[in-house]
Parts: C-alpha cells; structure tokens; sequence
C-alpha cells in the first residue's frame, strides 16, 4: 500500500478545516451584536482563531489513536449491525435516524463533561469565555474529540452502517453549532424545544447559579426535555457567559495545557495572545 501521500493530506485537511472555521467565524463575526467595544470583540474572536490553529495540529497528532482503537473495538464487536437506506426518498429517514442517534450521543457526552471532574477539566475551556461568541464555537480542548471518536462516534458507528451520503449530511448539519454560539439575541420562544438557537444555548453558558446544568442539547432540545434540563429563556433574558470563578487563560499556551493549569509545573507566565476582558 502506498501511503506517501498521507502526510500532504493530513495536511491539507488540517488546513482546510481551520480555514473553513476561520471564514465562518469573520463571517459571523459582522453580523453579531454591537453591545461591547469593537476592540474587545475583535480582540476575542481572534483569541480563539489563534488557538484553533496549534489546537488542529495537536488533534490530529493524536488522532490516529482513536482510528486505531476504533479499528480494533469495530473490528471485535462488529460495525454497523443495523444498516439503513442509501438511496431513494427512504435515505431522509435514514438521515433522521442518524441525526437524532448522533444528537444523543452528543447530549449524553455533554451532560457526562459536566459532571465528571476530568472532562470537566478540559471541557471549561470552553465555558471560559466571557464574550460567547461565534468563535466561542471553536475552543474546545484539542484531546475532547479524541475521547468522542472512541465514545460518541464509535457507538453510533457500531450500531448504523451509513452512507457517504448519509454522514456528509450530518457533517453539514453540524455547522448549525457555528450559528447557536453567536451573540445575537435570536430565540424560538414557545418553539425553544423543538431547535437550538443562540438564546437557548446562552441559557448554558450562562455564569449565574440558576442557568446551571442546563439545555445541554447540541442540536435538539427534545432530549432537554426527556431528561429534565430543558429550560425556556424568558423572552429577554440574555445573562452574561463564563465560569463562575472569572477564570479564563492568559494566552494562547495556557489553553493548550488548561487542564494542567493548576500544577505547579505547567504554571506559565502570561505568554501567547491574552483574553483579557479588559482589551
């Protein structure tokens, strides 16, 4: 087998990923509220621009841990016990089934990263931010989608087997995130339950003690309600974002090593690109 040109498609993917994530955020950024300084705002997104770029090669540095262990597990238990439709009007269903077992997958690893402290630890990174934002979409720790591939993604894997159609229709869908994380003050009112939207998940990553371990879901509030932490903004809440603590990395490095921050070894000076709020 020739694999000479696996490491130019690596990274070709790697650049292609980061550059379509970094025009979707300039993108979102224009049409995003006014309601804090331009500097900041500027300053923010570019935080996490900065980030996502070192961020990407670590992840795909230890990617092929997780194809191997995928490999293995698939190969042992048997993947895609349950094929569904790949063609004609039927592959629509098979494309909701999909959707709606991947979205589970997605709460149920989501409500399990805020209650285990290890995950926690890497999954603050993301509720850090006091400026949510379109770009708050990308700063996630660079090992989390690792654990996924060999959780979410794997059990789903074993159970379905899809088509290309069926999977790139998920992955488009998933850019639906971009849009939920974006300060604009767009909800659903009495239809909160039925999509996510921005308001909904602001409710999330709200940082006052009666928004927390809530509306978890990534696209469907429907396992909200099934699970007993749905919970309906009211028509003009819109609280502030970030951990309760204040606490959020000084730069660039420290984000990379956030669940090590407080280990005297791995405590680093302010270096990198600050997230100051006082920018």
């Amino acid at each position: 087998m020739n694999t000479g040109g696996a490491p130019w498609f690596s990274i070709f993917t790697l650049m292609t990923g980061f550059s379509i994530s970094a025009i979707i955020t300039v993108i979102g950024f224009i049409f995003e509220r006014r309601d804090l300084p331009f500097r900041r705002r500027a300053y923010a997104s570019f935080f996490n621009i900065a980030y996502l770029a070192p961020a990407s090669f670590l992840q795909q540095l230890v990617m092929p841990v997780g194809v191997v262990a995928a490999v293995t597990i698939g190969g042992r238990v048997g993947g895609g016990v349950i094929p569904l439709p790949s063609s004609g009007w039927s592959i629509l269903a098979a494309i909701a089934i999909y959707l709606l077992s991947m979205d589970l997958g997605e709460y149920l690893f989501h409500r399990a990263q805020h209650r285990v402290p290890v995950l926690w630890s890497m999954h603050s990174l993301h509720h850090s931010d006091p400026t949510l934002n379109i770009s708050t979409t990308i700063r996630h720790y660079w090992v989390e989608h690792l654990i996924k591939s060999v959780t979410v993604y794997l059990t789903v894997g074993i159970i379905f087997k899809v088509s290309s159609v069926v999977a790139s229709s998920y992955f488009l869908i998933s850019f639906y995130n971009y849009f939920t994380h974006m300060n604009v003050r767009v909800g659903f009112g009495k239809f909160s339950w039925i999509l996510n939207s921005p308001q909904f998940h602001r409710i999330h990553h709200s940082c006052l003690p009666q928004h927390y371990d809530c509306n978890f879901a990534g696209l469907l509030p429907l396992f909200d309600c099934l699970f007993g932490t749905y919970r309906k903004p009211l028509p003009a809440e819109y609280p502030p974002t970030g951990l309760d603590t204040g606490e959020r990395p000084s730069g660039v490095i420290e984000a990379l090593l956030w669940p090590l921050r407080q280990l005297k070894p791995f405590r680093i000076p302010r270096l990198g690109i600050s997230s100051s709020s006082s920018l």
